[in-house]
């Protein structure tokens, strides 16, 4: 399944280059743009801020496909991922050291991660993005051309429309737009088109926490040109949680073995 296979191409050896339709109902008053796209920066930081630490279990439908796994989360940067199923695999982050834990294989892989602080927050970004379900994480807003409008969805009468614009490689534009509630940042939509179609990620139902003030998704569907393609339902979820550091440093249990590897920028060719 789509998800799964996304999961099962974690590269850990190299480190590359940086890199619809919505029912969402649009008011005729618009807020000044800029101003609105401050605005929600703002929010959005306040609620990582809020968002200290999590839990969350997900089941994932993909036809009659079905997969299942936990991810856990404690600032700044702390992340373990989970695969229950359909093969176990567990990936994690300490803060200083990368763990890949392979039963299958009855092996731990142990990176030690030594690159410049941007490739190596980007490399853990791209590793531990397929574990994180849409509306637990802040959407990645470039610096410029940034757009922004008022708008409404079925979760939240005053929500806005975030919108960028981005080349595809083939002289092509791929627009993106997600769908804010307007005073804390929550995650409500993401449509996704492109030469290729259109993709929607609409959050179906939610759950609030009084005290953090945000509210995170409990399922959500996936929708490829129209037509339903997958479904994540949340069965557990834990905001604020405690979570200690030993619980995102992995060892191997008995019987299996450790390979131990260094990640670091590697001198460009010669010409």
């Amino acid at each position: 399944m789509a998800w799964y296979a996304r999961v099962m191409r974690i590269a850990f050896l190299a480190v590359v280059g940086f890199a619809m339709s919505c029912t969402c109902k649009q008011p005729e008053v618009k807020a000044p743009a800029d101003a609105l796209v401050q605005d929600m920066k703002r929010a959005l930081a306040e609620r990582d801020r809020r968002l200290g630490s999590y839990h969350v279990a997900v089941t994932t439908v993909e036809g009659t496909n079905e997969a299942q796994h936990e991810f856990f989360f404690r600032s700044p940067n702390h992340s373990r991922g989970v695969v229950l199923k359909p093969a176990p695999l567990t990936l994690s982050f300490d803060g200083r050291t990368l763990y890949k834990l392979s039963p299958d294989e009855k092996k731990l892989e142990v990176y030690e991660l030594k690159l410049p602080v941007e490739k190596a927050s980007y490399f853990l970004l791209t590793q531990f993005s397929p574990f994180v379900p849409e509306g637990y994480r802040t959407p990645l807003l470039p610096t410029k051309g940034v757009t922004a409008k008022k708008t409404t969805h079925p979760l939240a009468a005053d929500a806005v429309e975030l919108s960028v614009q981005t080349p595809d490689g083939s002289g092509g534009i791929v627009s993106t737009s997600w769908i804010l509630r307007s005073s804390s940042g929550d995650f409500l939509a993401k449509m996704v088109t492109s030469s290729a179609g259109s993709k929607v990620t609409m959050v179906e139902t939610e759950q609030c926490d009084a005290i953090a003030k945000l509210c995170v998704p409990t399922s959500v569907t996936e929708r490829e040109n129209g037509s339903v393609v997958a479904s994540m339902k949340m069965t557990t979820v834990e905001i604020n949680s405690a979570l200690a550091n030993d619980a995102f440093a992995l060892t191997a249990p008995e019987g299996f073995t450790t390979e131990n590897h260094t990640l670091e920028e590697t001198a460009p060719a010669s010409p």
